[in-house]
């Protein structure tokens, strides 16, 4: 139990470290972000919302392969708004993108709105993941699927690696995705892990 206490103070420790080293500017990940959009397989119609967009650089990169699709992010923070604005202008100006500030609980899409939801590194911080991903795959079509990429700095050996992709495959079931897949990538400073879960 004190091990399982620690091991979670330690991912809390580490999601907020996360957000306050940038790893959400993935702009300075031009490896991570590249993967990111690779898992998405984005269609040029998709309605797609990435959650916990930083500085809004990975949405620029998902927005040059649509053409009549939308998309959105929602981000707490009020200074990376204003950063992703300014990055996404032109976006914004052409109805393809929409910028909000908040938190998940804030989104006020309908239901199954989205093909795509997606977040890198975002869900490390979050105490109930099961609970944030039950609320997004609200959002999904039928057939739509949750992304969530991320790199475990906590993770020192392989192991640790599966494990928190083991964690993260249950807590989509628990949301009820279904058809979860996981995928690794060799990247530094840690392996990269992709889940994908669909909403049935």
């Amino acid at each position: 139990m004190q091990a399982t206490t620690a091991l979670n103070q330690s991912r809390e420790q580490t999601g907020r470290w996360t957000r306050m080293t940038g790893w959400m500017n993935t702009a300075k990940n031009k490896t991570l972000t590249d993967w990111t959009v690779e898992q998405l397989d984005i269609q040029p119609y998709q309605h797609i919302l990435e959650i916990g967009y930083g500085t809004g650089y990975t949405l620029s990169e998902v927005a040059r392969n649509l053409k009549v699709g939308f998309l959105a992010g929602v981000e707490e923070s009020v200074d990376a708004y204003r950063k992703a604005y300014a990055r996404n202008k032109k976006l914004i100006a052409e109805d393809l993108l929409q910028l909000h500030i908040g938190s998940i609980h804030d989104i006020a899409y309908p239901n199954h709105y989205f093909h795509t939801v997606y977040g890198t590194n975002v869900h490390l911080d979050w105490k109930t993941p099961s609970l944030y991903f039950m609320k997004l795959s609200r959002l999904l079509k039928t057939g739509g699927k949750l992304v969530m990429v991320f790199q475990p700095a906590w993770a020192s050996s392989n192991r640790e690696v599966s494990e928190a992709a083991e964690k993260i495959v249950h807590e989509f079931r628990e949301a009820g995705l279904v058809d979860v897949e996981v995928t690794y990538r060799d990247m530094h400073p840690v392996t990269g892990i992709a889940v994908t879960g669909y909403r049935g």
